[in-house]
């Protein structure tokens, strides 16, 4: 699977607001700061991307926050406020395929 370039990838700057496109193998990084924590808005919309329906309902995402001192579960079509000074997300279990589909937003 061909990793989606997103917002911020290649220059290294925080964007508030994005789409997170994970699989279950790899990271995606929506915060990483060497300063301060911020609060981020994560949903998972995996349940509602095309191809998923009644025989998909899509994957839970994990959330990873401070290197891995917690970890979180956002089922589908739910959100979570996360505070921290990286954030990273991927792909659970509980669809067929390997993906997980959604987006955040800088809270504060």
């Amino acid at each position: 699977m061909a990793r989606r370039s997103l917002p911020g990838d290649g220059v290294g700057i925080q964007v508030p607001v994005g789409h997170i496109g994970a699989d279950r193998v790899h990271w995606q990084t929506i915060f990483d700061a060497r300063d301060k924590p911020s609060i981020y808005r994560l949903h998972n919309g995996s349940g509602s991307s095309a191809g998923h329906g009644a025989t998909d309902p899509g994957n839970a995402m994990i959330v990873e926050v401070d290197g891995g001192k917690r970890t979180i579960k956002v089922n589908v079509g739910t959100s979570v406020d996360v505070m921290g000074k990286k954030i990273r997300v991927k792909a659970g279990t509980g669809g067929e395929t390997s993906q997980v589909e959604g987006w955040y937003v800088l809270v504060s």
